[in-house]
């Protein structure tokens, strides 16, 4: 069982890295190199063959600029000064506006702990940060409970301040898949008629707060402490044949540490 949940973690971190890189999040923009050494950065709107280009600035000012005045053209990522903010005590910049993504691993306190570790919770997040402070976005998760369960989440965010050290409150919620048929060994009450028994999944909602390490305008660490409430569905045949429904319900103190990109 050890090496299976094992192989289920390795397996969702490679996943969903795949599909929550910022990298996808990018804009591109036309950069313009000047034979004088100038660089011009936006979007060109207009090109007259062997004569002259139109670019579109950043800051909305038209340029027609000649042909034979430039040395290259090339596509690069979007430098957005727009959504970062200068703290005058030190000269960093914080993230204020844009995509972000991160990765939070976390431990599940609470229950009848009956291995020296609490159980793990992985969640990566990526989402969009508006100026004013709140943030929302979508996550994909892994929670090693009695079984594994896959929890498809909604996360809203407010962040407090923009400076190194911010404080936010959050709440996430959505559906936990069950990955793992669960093993009636494992519970009291479902004795020796626990057969074909299965796990359908079930809601969750988390809210918490915590604070936020900011580096610079990309990078941070966060540590969150939240209370995780979930119902598990499962069902199961009596020997008569019969199936029932049971609703197992989790109630967690969930301690997080976060990386943000």
């Amino acid at each position: 069982m050890k090496d299976k949940k094992v192989l289920l973690i390795l397996i969702f971190v490679f996943t969903a890295m795949l599909f929550f890189s910022p990298a996808g999040a990018q804009k591109l923009q036309d950069v313009v190199f000047l034979k004088n050494g100038s660089i011009l950065r936006g979007e060109i709107i207009k090109i007259e063959m062997n004569e002259s280009i139109t670019l579109l600035n950043d800051c909305g000012d038209i340029w027609v600029i000649n042909q034979a005045d430039i040395e290259k053209i090339e596509k690069q990522p979007v430098v957005n000064k727009t959504f970062v903010k200068r703290d005058t005590a030190d000269n960093i910049v914080y993230k204020r506006k844009g995509f972000y993504s991160n990765i939070n691993v976390g431990f599940l306190f609470g229950g009848d702990m009956e291995t020296p570790f609490p159980p793990l919770s992985l969640l990566f997040v990526s989402g969009y940060q508006f100026d004013w402070g709140l943030a929302t976005g979508v996550g994909l998760g892994l929670d090693l409970l009695t079984e594994s369960y896959m929890p498809v989440i909604a996360d809203i965010r407010y962040n407090f301040r923009n400076s190194r050290v911010s404080h936010y409150v959050y709440v996430q919620g959505g559906y936990a898949i069950a990955i793992e048929s669960p093993d009636p060994y494992d519970y009291d009450y479902y004795g020796s008629y626990g057969s074909d028994l299965k796990s359908k999944g079930g809601y969750l909602i988390n809210p918490g707060i915590g604070f936020k390490l900011n580096f610079n305008e990309r990078n941070a660490f966060s540590f969150g402490i939240g209370y995780k409430y979930s119902e598990i569905y499962h069902t199961y045949k009596e020997y008569n044949g019969q199936e029932i429904e049971r609703t197992i319900k989790y109630n967690r103190v969930s301690l997080s540490f976060g990386y943000h990109f």
